[in-house]
């Protein structure tokens, strides 16, 4: 008799989808590297090594492991504070990031950090976030909108998705998320292009009020607004 064949490597959805290349492109973004993939594997260097030198074949419980640690942030610092890292998950060959929705409403949100567990979480195409925002994935919660002080253009109960590595409205004017004593507020924030001053606008001014030639440090920026979700009828 022959000697058997080894049996092939499983095939598993994901991996038409993730080749050695692109976990290469991943690897190379700011934050990211082969021993941080190492360690969210938790294997040695020398495994991941081989992986992407081809010599040693992707694994079907590795892919969703490989897949969060290259879409998602660098990790979560003291200056945007502590939240839930999103998930990628594969729903009908996409690939999808599973972010975290906060209820600006809930005190806990007034304090330092976010809490780290979300309500509950939103799906986005990958793909789509890629779109909508140069940054990182793991820098992205949504937020679900309390009052109606940003009324017609945010209402209550509308969802914002919220990119927390864009904190500075002294570079780009902008409907931001900012910390008060009260939890978190969605404003309008511009600056003073000569001063630096900082102008926060709520769109209902007939009973909200606006506050001008703030300085930069006097507000607490937790992030840029670049989406909302409405839910249109009962």
């Amino acid at each position: 008799m022959g000697r058997s064949r080894p049996a092939p490597a499983l095939e598993t959805p994901y991996s038409a989808m993730v080749t050695v290349e692109q976990i290469k492109e991943g690897l190379a973004r700011p934050g990211k590297s082969q021993k941080g993939l190492a360690a969210a594997l938790g294997v040695d260097n020398s495994t991941v090594s081989r992986l992407l030198a081809g010599r040693r074949p992707l694994r079907v419980h590795e892919v969703p492991q490989i897949l969060a640690y290259i879409e998602s942030g660098a990790g979560g610092g003291a200056a945007r504070g502590r939240t839930a890292m999103p998930d990628i998950v594969q729903i009908a060959g996409e690939r999808y990031a599973m972010v975290p929705v906060y209820d600006a409403a809930s005190p806990v949100l007034g304090d330092e950090e976010l809490p780290e567990s979300p309500a509950y979480r939103n799906a986005f195409r990958v793909d789509w976030l890629r779109q909508v925002t140069q940054g990182e994935i793991g820098d992205l919660i949504v937020v679900v909108i309390d009052g109606d002080a940003m009324e017609p253009t945010l209402r209550h109960g509308d969802r914002v998705l919220v990119d927390m590595g864009s904190r500075r409205p002294q570079q780009k004017d902008g409907i931001y998320l900012l910390r008060t004593a009260g939890g978190l507020q969605a404003k309008r924030v511009a600056a003073n292009p000569l001063t630096g001053l900082i102008t926060v606008i709520s769109d209902n001014r007939d009973h909200y009020p606006s506050f001008c030639d703030l300085q930069p440090d006097d507000i607490a920026v937790v992030g840029r607004v670049l989406w909302l979700g409405r839910q249109v009828g009962a």
